[in-house]
């Protein structure tokens, strides 16, 4: 049978070494979760360029439409009035009011 001394000093370094092992362990779950966390914000910041990449290229196609439309308006502008455009009623207040009205809701309230 070993002395009781040797028994604790060999008790000791197990548990020494128990420890050791689980700082270890503890490092290892750590790095893991750096590198699962890395990898998370890598998508992230892909996903947010390929948003961002999405609403530009949305905005220069509306910027688009709009000065097609715009150029349309100023070529129509230039022509000189033809006999049916001559013949068109002003609009009334009632119908002016209706279409600030209208354009007013479609400014400042969400899509239906």
């Amino acid at each position: 049978m070993k002395p009781a001394a040797e028994r604790r000093a060999q008790s000791v370094d197990a548990a020494f070494n128990r420890v050791l092992r689980a700082e270890q362990d503890a490092r290892e779950s750590v790095a893991a979760c750096r590198q699962q966390a890395d990898e998370i914000i890598a998508r992230a910041e892909q996903d947010v360029r390929a948003i961002i990449n999405r609403a530009d290229r949305r905005m220069r196609n509306a910027h688009s439409i709009a000065d097609r439309g715009i150029d349309r308006a100023l070529a129509a502008l230039r022509q000189p009035p033809s006999a049916a455009s001559e013949a068109l009623d002003e609009p009334t207040s009632e119908e002016i009011e209706a279409l600030v009205t209208e354009l007013a809701r479609e400014l400042t309230e969400p899509p239906r």
